[in-house]
């Protein structure tokens, strides 16, 4: 089967992990004999709820989007990007059913992949995910009141995989046996629903732990019909975070999985400039803490955050332009793809960008569809800016200095938050 060529892509993919990096192709060229870069996305076909995967690369080439699901591939469409570097393929068209998998194979390594879920109530977006890590973590979840937080693991390997999760909440360490060993067939997922597992709770973080083979995960939390994607990360010590404009609820959620406390300084840019040590403090072992943002402005701002120990910093955004959860950046790079940014019709959506260097940047921010548009802008030192976007499959943000962009998007009172992917070197 095709499907077991592309496991072994993925062996070859890990196995090469550590090898110096290879010049990246050049716009126009087409993809070569090796092993294409991958990317996982969680696809949802469930009910109302439909999930489109985007695709932007820098070359017009050929790719492979397939959903697979308790074991097996469930359908495929191959797809070329075109002229524009971008295409958009509904979910359904995999035959997907319900909470699946989703593989992409790319044309090059300069090329990123994200993924919309929407309904008549909800409108989530998230960047999809390369090769996992044997750590990841994700905070933010709630299970109280007409809250539900489910965690997917994804299982892309032929092999199966077994992962242990660490929960804490507001009332400390999660003890339960579906949290122990948990095992995800080969090309599979397995959605833990932690409303009926832990319900009540205000403040769920999920440390996830990999003893065999290799897992991916994301987070949906629901609330009133509303739903918020996002994925579990590797903790760092240092992220950037943009914020968009506008009121509601917007706090950030600091979280750490280590047993110990941990240090953490919040620098902010806003209207005002850098203002250093906004908010300091400590982290208990396992724990968070939650930093306030709407109040200090409800123009666009940003944040750095500086810790002693690895730590995921997670945006939430509760607004009656929709719920929305994020996690932070720990980089900053010249060039951002943000597959799937978009104003959807009827809805609005933006970038923010923000530039924490202490020299000014040159900025083109470009829309990526069968006709493109761009926008070219200048951002001084140690400040931010937004720009509005239009229908397209997703944008690029290229900068003569390393940025942190995040785009969001609302529409009928739904909305979604989510960085792209950077490109370090191109």
């Amino acid at each position: 089967m095709r499907y077991a060529a592309v496991v072994v892509m993925f062996g070859l993919v890990l196995a090469t992990a550590f090898l110096p990096t290879v010049e990246a192709a050049e716009p126009g060229d087409q993809p070569g004999l090796e092993a294409p870069p991958v990317a996982i996305c969680p696809i949802v076909e469930v009910g109302d709820r439909r999930s489109r995967v985007s695709v932007l690369s820098s070359v017009d080439g050929q790719g492979r989007l397939s959903s697979f699901s308790a074991g097996s591939e469930t359908g495929v469409v191959e797809f070329r990007t075109g002229t524009s570097g971008a295409v958009t393929i509904p979910g359904a068209e995999t035959g997907a059913v319900g909470p699946a998998g989703g593989l992409v194979e790319m044309p090059s390594e300069t090329t990123a992949a994200g993924v919309i879920v929407s309904g008549p109530e909800s409108w989530a977006a998230e960047a999809c995910a390369d090769i996992p890590t044997g750590q990841a973590f994700i905070s933010g979840g709630s299970t109280i009141s007409d809250s539900f937080f489910e965690v997917q693991l994804i299982n892309p390997y032929a092999g199966e995989a077994t992962v242990g999760l660490t929960v804490a909440t507001e009332t400390g360490l999660e003890s339960d046996a579906r949290f122990d060993a948990v095992i995800v067939p080969a090309l599979s997922t397995i959605t833990l629903d932690l409303t009926q597992i832990i319900p009540g709770r205000e403040s769920i973080s999920v440390n996830i732990e990999t003893t065999r083979g290799s897992v991916l995960t994301f987070g949906r939390q629901t609330t009133n019909g509303e739903v918020a994607l996002w994925r579990a990360v590797e903790p760092a010590q240092e992220w950037w975070l943009p914020v968009p404009p506008g009121g509601g609820t917007k706090q950030m959620r600091i979280a750490t999985a280590e047993a110990s406390q941990v240090e953490y300084q919040v620098d902010l840019y806003g209207p005002d400039g850098l203002v250093e040590e906004h908010d300091a403090g400590v982290i208990d072992a396992r724990g968070s803490v939650t930093v306030p943002l709407a109040a200090i402005s409800e123009q666009a701002i940003g944040v750095k955050v500086i810790t002693t120990a690895p730590v995921v910093p997670a945006l939430k955004i509760d607004s009656p332009q929709g719920l929305a959860w994020t996690t932070a950046s720990p980089v900053e790079a010249p060039v951002w793809l943000l597959p799937g940014a978009r104003s959807p019709s009827g809805g609005s959506g933006s970038i923010v960008v923000l530039n924490s260097g202490i020299e000014p940047v040159d900025v083109s921010v470009t829309s990526l569809a069968q006709t493109t548009q761009s926008q070219d802008l200048k951002l001084a030192a140690e400040s931010i800016v937004v720009v509005d976007l239009v229908a397209a499959n997703g944008y690029r943000v290229e900068s003569s200095g390393p940025v942190t962009a995040l785009w969001v998007a609302q529409i009928d009172g739904a909305g979604s938050a989510a960085f792209g992917i950077p490109l370090q070197d191109e």
